[in-house]
C-alpha cells in the first residue's frame, strides 16, 4: 500500500492504513442546495509542518482527502486522541518518519 509522504503541505509522520472496509468516522457536509453529503473518514495521519512544534491529527477520506483535523501539542496527545476518539491503538500506526 503506499502511503502519502505530504498532506496539504505537511510532511506525514505516522498514518494508519487507508482500508475502506474499516470506516473510522464520517462526517456529513450540507450542500449548497440543501442536500447532505456524508464523507467517511477511513484513515487518520499525524502530521507536522515544517514551521510549526505542533502536531496535527489529519481524518481522511478514501483518497486521502483531509476531512477535518485536531491540533494538539505533543506526538503522544495525537496518537491519544486517535485512541480515545477513533479507536486506533499504537500497533496500528505505520511510522513514515521518527
Amino acid at each position: 500500500m503506499k502511503f502519502p509522504t505530504h498532506l496539504d503541505g505537511a510532511e506525514v509522520l505516522k498514518t494508519t492504513t487507508n482500508d475502506t472496509s474499516r470506516k473510522l468516522s464520517s462526517v456529513i457536509f450540507e450542500e449548497e442546495d440543501g442536500t447532505t453529503n456524508e464523507v467517511f473518514i477511513t484513515a487518520l495521519a499525524i502530521i507536522k509542518y515544517k514551521d510549526d512544534d505542533r502536531y496535527y491529527l489529519f481524518l481522511c477520506d478514501c483518497n486521502w482527502e483531509v476531512v477535518n483535523d485536531f491540533l494538539l501539542d505533543t506526538m503522544s496527545e495525537a496518537m491519544n486522541c486517535a485512541r480515545m476518539n477513533f479507536s486506533v491503538n499504537s500497533n496500528d500506526w505505520i511510522t513514515l518518519i521518527d
